[in-house]
């Protein structure tokens, strides 16, 4: 997802870039597991390319639900990209919850690619401290065919592990 992003966004990746050492070990890569939560971080020419995502799916079928990628932190903020499927009204866009407690108005789609349809995220520190401390994630959106509003849970257990391993990478 993240070359997806960097590709076809304008406003920028989802990732951050960072000069400086290499990865532990003299790795050019890694992908590690912290709790739902997948820390993948790789060496690039313009320094390290460092994110955390998660991703959902229809557990009877298979079928991609939605994905969220955020980068590393910058101050008590954290930003990203959730992709979700296609279905939704575009005109709605997706209300954000922890917990069941909604994250302020409903965020607005950017654009549609061939895997789904992006819309952008920034979190606050007040959010980011929500996801921190909280047990799932809910995205909530309005389905095309009936007009009834449709939500997908992501974990947020390894939430925390996740969004400090990778600023610690890119340290």
């Amino acid at each position: 997802m993240r070359r997806l992003v960097a590709a076809l966004l304008v406003w920028g990746p989802a990732t951050a870039l960072a000069a400086g050492p290499g990865l532990p070990g003299g790795a050019s890569a890694l992908s590690e597991a912290h709790g739902g939560w997948i820390v993948r971080c790789s060496v690039a020419e313009a320094g390290k390319d460092c994110a955390f995502s998660q991703a959902a799916s229809n557990p009877q079928t298979g079928a991609a639900l939605m994905a969220v990628e955020l980068g590393a932190p910058v101050g008590n903020r954290a930003e990203g990209l959730l992709v979700t499927a296609f279905g939704l009204r575009l005109d709605a866009g997706v209300q954000l919850a922890i917990d069941g407690q909604q994250l302020g108005a409903a965020l607005p789609f950017l654009t549609c690619v061939a895997t789904g349809c992006l819309v952008p995220l920034a979190f606050d520190e007040v959010s980011l401290s929500a996801l921190k401390v909280g047990t799932a994630l809910e995205v909530t959106g309005i389905k095309v065919e009936d007009g009834q509003p449709v939500t997908v849970s992501l974990s947020l257990a390894g939430f925390t592990a996740a969004h400090n391993r990778t600023a610690e990478l890119l340290r």
